[in-house]
């Protein structure tokens, strides 16, 4: 869905979700196992969210501050380096290294329905998994699942720091952990503009929220067709400003 097609929701407070738990197939027809998974991390928003990307655009941000004055949400190897109040992952391999490494025991990892299954707590059932469901899950990438999961909690201004993709050259989607383990190289656009579509969908999505985006040299793309920008909704701000008069004491 493009963000053209996009429309306003009306935001209601999350409280869980009916799950597909498994499927099977009898004589050509196909059963759905349904459960309720009721809404574990019951998240009440404080200050701002903060949606860390994981472009270098954010190397300078000293990311431990951003705690003071919000809550923070993060995607992938983020943990490597900062646990944010909450993180994600939506693809096996790198779910697979977190929960190994037990991301889930210092933040609220949130993961869609099949890795969710994936790591029940024993002796519990699949019901009852370490890690936490991606509420009204909307299947994009990770970091537009974040800002997606910031306005469930009820965040009205969203602050996007990271988010670089394009803009170091056309073949090259920059990454902090880029070549690490997990990662490899980056020479497509898909996730580009991916995320680019979602972003500009969440914009239309949720009409009580404002998104600033936090940038030294915000790259064209960034700056052009955000339906928020209409409604003043949507600004750009360095990192200097950002600093001085939103992280300020």
């Amino acid at each position: 869905m493009g963000y053209r097609q996009a429309k306003p929701l009306e935001w209601q407070p999350y409280k869980g979700e009916e799950v597909t738990t498994n499927i099977t197939i009898k004589k050509g027809k196909k059963y759905f196992e349904k459960d309720y998974y009721y809404d574990k991390a019951h998240v009440v928003p404080r200050g701002n969210a903060y949606i860390i990307g994981n472009g270098p655009s954010r190397k300078d941000i000293d990311l431990n501050q951003l705690k003071n004055t919000g809550q923070t949400y993060g995607c992938n190897a983020l943990y490597r380096d900062f646990i944010p109040d909450f993180i994600f992952s939506v693809d096996a391999p790198i779910t697979q290294e977190m929960y190994k490494n037990e991301v889930y025991k210092k933040c609220i990892h949130y993961a869609p329905s099949l890795e969710v299954n994936r790591y029940p707590k024993k002796h519990c059932g699949i019901n009852n998994s370490d890690l936490h469901l991606i509420p009204n899950n909307p299947y994009w990438i990770s970091g537009s699942v974040a800002m997606w999961t910031a306005t469930v909690h009820g965040h009205s201004h969203l602050y996007l720091i990271g988010f670089d993709f394009r803009e170091y050259g056309r073949d090259q989607l920059n990454n902090m952990y880029q070549d690490s383990p997990i990662y490899g190289e980056r020479h497509s656009d898909t996730i580009y503009t991916g995320w680019l579509s979602q972003f500009r969908s969440l914009q239309v999505m949720r009409p009580n929220c404002k998104f600033t985006v936090v940038h030294d040299n915000p790259p064209d793309y960034i700056q052009v067709s955000n339906p928020a920008a209409n409604e003043n909704r949507f600004k750009i701000i360095n990192c200097k400003t950002f600093m001085d008069e939103v992280l300020a004491p």
